[in-house]
């Protein structure tokens, strides 16, 4: 009976080493998967008013959000993981590089990035953006400690493999461009599908996996006078100096740091695609 025992303890040790290799084998097949790198011919921006420009773009799009005011990187608690220290890749990332990154969602290699960086909304950046906010990358000091390319646990692994996560790259299928509304518009268009693609989908409607929050269809802009909303995207407030439970601390913090021509854009834009899906 002990002999029994014996085999039948080691023959359970070695389908559970057998499974956590497969399951390790199987999330890291979906982890380490590498991509074609698209073409790229972005240059950084020169002079004093592109690092301007990039500085408020990479507020407005979250970027100083998660790696850091000083763009060193940051802990990202809602993550579990701390973001990379964009300093410290200035030294290694060429211009091309950091454009695949941020419209693309793929590092040199030609792997993913982390879920959590919205390439899937970034990839409708323009290139004078994206130079712009590069341009800003590089004008900061080299400094702070380096950061390695985040690693999975087993919950998150187990995400992978229940097709409930989602590498970076596995995300842009699942986008759509918002309703074009001509060349008027293209602007504020760009802007909003950037901007708020992250959480209201690049298509506007807010439609979100049902274990996150739901943002609402943006055609709710439409409801909004001009100087109420740009009230809104400067302090937060929104009509009626309602605190809105995401969106009041996303305003201040992001959207307030674009230009009054891109927030007057940006209204311009939802304004007319409120009230062409709305009826007026």
């Amino acid at each position: 009976m002990g002999r029994v025992l014996k085999w039948a303890g080691l023959g359970l040790c070695v389908i559970l080493i057998a499974a956590v290799a497969g399951f390790y084998f199987l999330s890291e097949r979906i982890i380490a998967k590498t991509y074609p790198l698209p073409e790229s011919h972005i240059r950084a921006a020169q002079g004093p008013e592109a690092v301007a420009r990039g500085e408020r773009l990479a507020r407005a799009y979250g970027c100083a959000d998660c790696h850091g005011h000083d763009l060193q990187g940051a802990y990202i608690e809602d993550f579990g993981m701390r973001s990379r220290n964009l300093t410290l890749l200035a030294k290694e990332f060429s211009d091309a590089d950091f454009d695949r990154v941020i419209r693309h969602g793929l590092r040199p290699d030609g792997t993913s990035v982390a879920e959590t960086m919205p390439s899937d909304a970034f990839q409708y950046m323009t290139d004078t953006d994206v130079s712009d906010v590069i341009a800003y990358i590089r004008s900061r000091p080299h400094a702070g400690a380096p950061v390695p390319t985040p690693s999975y646990d087993w919950k998150a692994r187990l995400r992978f493999l229940s097709g409930e996560g989602k590498t970076d790259v596995m995300w842009f299928p699942l986008q759509t461009p918002a309703l074009d509304l001509g060349p008027q518009f293209a602007r504020g268009r760009q802007i909003a599908m950037a901007a708020c693609g992250e959480c209201h989908t690049t298509a506007l409607t807010g439609e979100m996996p049902p274990q996150l929050h739901h943002p609402p269809d943006l055609s709710i802009v439409a409801s909004y006078e001009r100087a109420d909303f740009l009230k809104f995207m400067h302090t937060g407030k929104a009509a009626g100096n309602r605190e809105l439970r995401m969106m009041s601390a996303v305003a201040r913090v992001r959207i307030s740091h674009l230009s009054e021509a891109d927030l007057n854009a940006l209204y311009d834009y939802l304004s007319a695609r409120g009230k062409k899906l709305t009826g007026g």
